[in-house]
């Protein structure tokens, strides 16, 4: 009797756990993609702007303008110091992603783990079992792919990062000016500004293709939550009839 106290007990809180995981990570991704969206609108019209500064200081540079293009250098990299600040916030939220999906994953295996014993004890009924078995498979490997992309995000946020670093310290401790001697390398810091554009324009496109995901995510979580939800039912119908 004590011991099927015991064993009462201990599938109540794993049925606790997992709910309290399944609302954990429905709320997660709701955040997330509300600050995806928001993200994704600056983000944009931050680039309109740096793409507007840039073809000024092209025209000031090509007009040898040497005081409108150190203006508008101390205007570049102000927007330049933002962006890299906006990039190391994206990193440590891409980690946190990371850290978001091992849980579900320690979640899958906990569930696997669960209806592997029910089925052995044959406790209910053998058909349900695989089915919930087959279910709880595809949810891991959704999961293990979640991860994959997620770690993938981070390297990729990472390395813009870097990029976007190593031109802020090049430019700052650059003067144009356009003597003959020095030319070349106002050229090439000014191409460094161009590819300072690109860096952007990718982090815009990996911000839309993380919304997707985590649009994919959400959906994905709200099948799981359903899966959960019947196998609960299953079981309560199947003690019922016990």
């Amino acid at each position: 009797m004590k011991y099927a106290i015991k064993v009462l007990i201990l599938v109540l809180c794993m049925h606790t756990l997992a709910q309290a995981q399944n609302a954990k990570e429905a709320i997660q991704n709701t955040k997330q993609i509300a600050i995806g969206k928001k993200m994704l609108e600056r983000d944009i019209k931050e680039l309109h702007a740096f793409k507007t500064k840039l073809k000024l200081f092209t025209t000031a540079f090509e007009a040898k303008d040497m005081k409108k293009v150190a203006n508008l250098k101390s205007s570049i990299l102000l927007d330049i110091t933002r962006e890299v600040g906006q990039s190391d916030e994206k990193a440590k939220m891409a980690r946190k992603e990371i850290a978001q999906s091992s849980a579900e994953l320690r979640s899958d295996r906990r569930e696997n783990r669960r209806n592997k014993k029910d089925s052995k004890k044959g406790r209910y009924d053998k058909h349900d079992d695989k089915k919930d078995e087959a279910r709880d498979q595809a949810n891991t490997r959704d999961d293990r792919r979640d991860k994959r992309d997620d770690k993938r995000d981070f390297q990729q946020q990472i390395h813009r990062a870097e990029q976007q670093v190593t031109i802020l310290k090049t430019l700052k401790t650059f003067n144009f000016s356009f003597d003959a001697s020095n030319f070349d390398k106002a050229v090439a810091n000014k191409k460094l500004i161009t590819d300072f554009v690109v860096t952007l324009e990718q982090d815009i496109a990996a911000t839309k293709r993380e919304l997707s995901e985590d649009k994919r995510e959400q959906r994905e979580d709200r099948r799981e939550r359903r899966d959960d939800k019947n196998e609960r039912d299953e079981r309560d119908s199947q003690k019922r009839r016990w």
